[in-house]
């Protein structure tokens, strides 16, 4: 899976709410700790659920959390900052459903983004509701929910979503694929 998001480049995994979006970043995750990098998770909602991640497969010893409180410009300034330092393979910032303006997602984010990680090893990716950083991302998964799978003799229980990805853009050149990549969420 890390094959996916090319390092030096910036990412996107767009999605609304139950989407798989945040499924999809956890395996990121858990892929770059299981090979033993370290990752950084800002995380602008304070959403992220440890024992989810853990059931992952996330290394949490090798997980630095960055909590934001639902502030959008502390999220970014630390996900900037975070990819500038040397030692993560990957730098994730989690958007969640953080109100996004006009203002805080000015067309020059994914630009000053993209520049802060470009020459590093450092996969940098966003997990945001909808496109946020334009022509700035080299690559761009969409998720979307394509049915809830439920348990019971009534449908009482929620086991799963089955969800859909589906890849908006990639420039990962001529050696890589991304149209064949498969996740199993």
């Amino acid at each position: 899976m890390l094959a996916a998001f090319p390092p030096g480049k910036l990412s996107e995994i767009v999605g609304p709410r139950s989407s798989g979006g945040s499924s999809l970043l956890l395996q990121l995750l858990a892929c770059a700790t299981h090979g033993g990098g370290h990752v950084a998770l800002v995380d602008a909602t304070d959403a992220l659920d440890a024992a989810s991640a853990i059931a992952s497969g996330v290394a949490l010893s090798r997980l630095l959390w960055v909590r934001c409180g639902g502030r959008l410009a502390p999220a970014v300034r630390a996900a900037d900052l975070l990819v500038r330092c040397p030692g993560f393979a990957v730098v994730a910032l989690d958007l969640g459903d953080v109100p996004i303006t006009r203002d805080a997602a000015s067309p020059s984010l994914g630009v000053r983004l993209q520049r802060a990680v470009e020459g590093t090893a450092t996969i940098l990716v966003l997990r945001v509701p909808h496109r946020l950083t334009g022509s700035a991302a080299a690559f761009v998964v969409s998720l979307h929910s394509v049915e809830a799978r439920w348990a019971g003799t009534r449908a009482t229980r929620l086991v799963g979503l089955v969800s859909e990805a589906r890849v908006l853009r990639s420039r990962l050149g001529a050696a890589s694929d991304a149209s064949s990549i498969e996740w199993r969420l």
